[in-house]
């Protein structure tokens, strides 16, 4: 019986002790959900907060909602958003973005802030002093300590991510891989990180500097100034290019031409071939017109519409029954070439930046432009010196499951291509 008595205390001594525990950590999470962790500081749009509780509010303009542990933070289509931590760290929030905001605390080491990306890109800043910052994705994370870096969840949950300054551990399930200052990443599912590729990655923060100096929208009666545009400069090498001809550009008003007509004019031209808007991006003097990602023939014209604007083809979608195209679509991400045209209009001479575009990030320029020119660029002239140049970055897949390259050279001249896509007999040439 003594023995029997001696368990019985015993289990009883442990139940206790997992119960001491439980309350313990029930408790800190309790402490964690109240205490503020940081505030968002200004939204170009809405900002969306959800508390873990269900209960949702929102930031318009600059102010000063608290954030707390738990929380997950979203933006819209035509949303943005800066938030800053207590220890200075500062995140924004690109269009469609999400994350939920938690830590991870183990002993005898300070507690770590996680940053739970599931869509959308986040700019990330931190400094020396501030506290250990993760943020996941999908399929990686990544470590920061002083450091500026762009983060972006791609189709699938695949990532990419941009560093501009500092050293950031970007790891997935297979190893972790040190990236630099301007050089660019990516994590895909089941894979370790790609070897860092050296890019002037500074361009794709731009769009971060509207929230620092975008008024509030919130007091009555005022109006945010437009966001600017993010640059296009100096571009990307080319797989090829085309002056285009200024009578085609400027149509039958040459003494009047502003800015805003001609990108009306190549709106329509472009629309009438096919695309849908363009994004639009800034360059020294003028701007650029940026078409989406689309699926080409070995000739330089689009696939058929339903093939036109997908990476991946689904076999249902062939128009004529072909066996080597049905069991490429049947297994996936299928090759073929794929292109993206920018129109460039400025009197500066364009000299390439030198740096090779990527596929997965061609493919992002369109919906990361503006989606028209601000008031203030439409009512400069169009002026006798300006050229429009079509710059053609041109894409390759070589093989199912292969990673896709640039072409360059293009096996196409910037002329044919441009009659291929017919935005020439759109433009009247």
């Amino acid at each position: 019986m003594m023995v029997i008595g001696s368990g019985i205390i015993r289990h009883g001594h442990h139940i206790g002790k997992a119960l001491l525990l439980l309350i313990l950590a029930l408790t800190a999470a309790v402490a964690a959900a109240s205490t503020i962790v940081g505030e968002a500081k200004n939204a170009i749009g809405t900002l969306l907060v959800t508390r873990s509780d269900g209960i949702e509010e929102r930031l318009r303009g600059k102010g000063a909602l608290a954030l707390y542990e738990g929380d997950v933070l979203s933006t819209g289509p035509d949303s943005r958003a800066l938030i800053q931590f207590r220890d200075g760290v500062r995140v924004a929030l690109d269009y469609r973005t999400r994350f939920m905001i938690l830590s991870r605390w183990e002993k005898d080491k300070a507690s770590t802030r996680i940053l739970r990306l599931d869509k959308g890109a986040l700019w990330v800043k931190t400094r020396s002093g501030s506290g250990a910052l993760e943020v996941e994705t999908p399929v990686a994370s990544a470590a920061v300590s002083d450091a500026e870096f762009i983060i972006e969840v791609l189709d699938g949950g695949n990532s990419i991510l941009s560093v501009i300054k500092g050293v950031v551990p970007f790891g997935t399930a297979f190893g972790t891989c040190p990236i630099r200052t301007d050089t660019v990443s990516y994590a895909v599912q089941g894979k370790k990180c790609t070897k860092p590729e050296t890019m002037d990655v500074r361009p794709a923060a731009a769009w971060k500097a509207s929230l620092d100096d975008s008024p509030s929208d919130s007091a009555a009666g005022s109006k945010p100034d437009a966001a600017p545009l993010p640059p296009f400069w100096p571009p990307p090498d080319a797989s090829t290019h085309q002056t285009i001809p200024r009578e085609l550009v400027v149509g039958n008003a040459p003494a009047t031409s502003t800015l805003a007509s001609v990108a009306a004019r190549m709106e329509r031209a472009i629309g009438s071939a096919g695309y849908s808007s363009p994004g639009y991006y800034s360059v020294p003097g003028g701007f650029a017109m940026l078409t989406q990602l689309e699926r080409i023939n070995p000739d330089a014209t689009p696939l058929p519409a339903e093939q036109r604007w997908k990476i991946k083809v689904s076999p249902v979608s062939l128009t004529s029954f072909n066996l080597a195209a049905y069991l490429k679509a049947l297994l996936g991400k299928d090759a073929g070439l794929f292109r993206v045209i920018a129109f460039v209009f400025t009197a500066e001479p364009i000299v390439a930046s030198g740096v090779k575009p990527l596929m997965d990030e061609a493919k992002l320029w369109v919906g990361h432009g503006g989606t028209a020119l601000p008031a203030k660029f439409s009512a400069l002239p169009y002026s006798s010196d300006m050229i429009c140049t079509a710059l053609v970055y041109e894409f390759e897949i070589p093989s199912h499951g292969a990673a896709a390259h640039q072409l360059k050279p293009s096996d196409h001249n910037g002329q044919q291509h441009l009659k291929a896509a017919r935005i020439l007999q759109a433009l009247g040439g």
